[in-house]
């Protein structure tokens, strides 16, 4: 271990909260015994913990930064982002990040052909898509998008991408479409962010904070969306367990069940006392009473063995009045939420087939109603046929 690195870390260990000091110890035991992997181990302790936020910077600085053609190179821009975190200069962290850069492609340079060394060209994506990020940070929209549409084109046209760097392109993606307020491309990029993080298995993807606030805004994606009417998947995610969970925001997830549910009178209900409360939604509150009148219609012929339903019968299920009935199912035939025919002279309409959609455990049970009834009816069935067979039997 060179002198330098020696005295920043001793000086470094005796700064930093008790709790951290010997951590130390280790990042001069691992640097010297050349054990990168450990060594990256333990640092990726240290620069999620909390208590390490004032000193991540300059252990990046003086520390990671002279090995870092040694470790992960997506670790090491994963260390560089944690060390930036609190640092508002976007001018600051964009030098930060086009050093690394540089540096990634002068260590690709200097590479032989056929040394067995990783390119950094991974790296290099990363910082890529944190620079689109760091650009809607700055406001400048335009120049991030071109940007995450070259990358979409390089991830597309690449076989091994690592998760790490696709799951940062699809959070960037869903923080511009969420500058845009385009409610449809931020709902599904968030949950093809969520499918490609780690968020089931690291204890350090998420706090509990940024779990509720990405949980809240997909909730609110989802309600608004204008193409988006099977909340199935997120409701069954494990992160709106950050809500549904917490007195203040366990409205919004029933909320969504009320809706995935059809259910006009609970719908009622959560709006009198809940929308005023929040702005983005109160301002959408005729297009909300739309979307439950199209849920309510979904699961009226969802929950029932017959498929043809009166204009009658629909006007009482959605509380519209009959005149819009007919308006209600071409709508949600042209949003191919069914599939069907209307008889405007007998005021009829026919279904022929419902969206596939998750369903949750209330609508399961449902489900489970249905068939007892149709077991119990085919049975009722049989006993007749036998009753009234005995005689061609015998």
């Amino acid at each position: 271990m060179t002198h330098e690195i020696d005295t920043v870390l001793s000086t470094l260990r005796m700064e930093v909260d008790p709790d951290l000091a010997g951590m130390f110890y280790e990042f001069e035991d691992y640097y010297e015994q050349k054990l990168w992997h450990q060594l990256t181990e333990r640092l990726n302790v240290f620069f999620h913990d909390e208590k390490s936020l004032p000193f991540r910077l300059r252990v990046y600085d003086n520390f990671v930064s002279k090995f870092q053609d040694k470790i992960n190179q997506l670790k090491v821009v994963d260390f560089l982002l944690l060390a930036l975190k609190n640092n508002e200069d976007y001018d600051d962290q964009m030098k930060y990040l086009t050093d690394l850069r540089k540096n990634f492609k002068e260590i690709d340079a200097k590479k032989q052909r056929n040394d067995g060394l990783k390119s950094h060209y991974d790296g290099c994506l990363l910082i890529d898509i944190e620079t689109a990020r760091i650009n809607l940070l700055k406001g400048e929209l335009v120049k991030s998008r071109d940007l995450l549409d070259e990358i979409e084109k390089t991830i597309e046209s690449h076989d091994m991408v690592p998760l790490r760097v696709t799951s940062a392109f699809y959070s960037a993606s869903a923080e511009y479409y969420q500058l845009k307020k385009d409610f449809n491309s931020y709902y599904y990029t968030s949950l093809l962010f969520l499918s490609t993080s780690d968020f089931a298995e690291s204890p350090y993807t998420f706090t509990l904070l940024e779990r509720q606030q990405l949980a809240y805004n997909l909730s609110i994606a989802a309600l608004l969306g204008d193409k988006i009417y099977n909340f199935g998947e997120l409701l069954q995610h494990p992160i709106m367990a950050s809500i549904s969970q917490d007195p203040q925001y366990e409205w919004l997830f029933q909320f969504l069940n009320t809706l995935s549910e059809g259910n006009f009178e609970q719908f009622d209900k959560l709006s009198r006392e809940r929308i005023p409360q929040v702005p983005i939604l109160s301002q959408h509150e005729s297009f909300l009473r739309q979307k439950i009148c199209l849920m309510t219609l979904v699961e009226s012929v969802f929950a029932r063995n017959i498929r043809t339903l009166s204009f009658d019968e629909i006007a009482v299920a959605t509380q519209l009045p009959k005149d819009n009935v007919e308006h209600l199912v071409m709508r949600s035939i042209s949003l191919g939420l069914l599939k069907g025919s209307i008889d405007q002279i007998d005021e009829l309409v026919t279904i022929t087939w419902v969206q596939p959609r998750i369903i949750n455990a209330n609508q399961i049970n449902k489900m489970k109603e249905r068939l007892v009834q149709w077991d119990e009816e085919v049975a009722r069935l049989g006993e007749k046929i036998q009753a009234r067979g005995k005689s061609i039997w015998v």
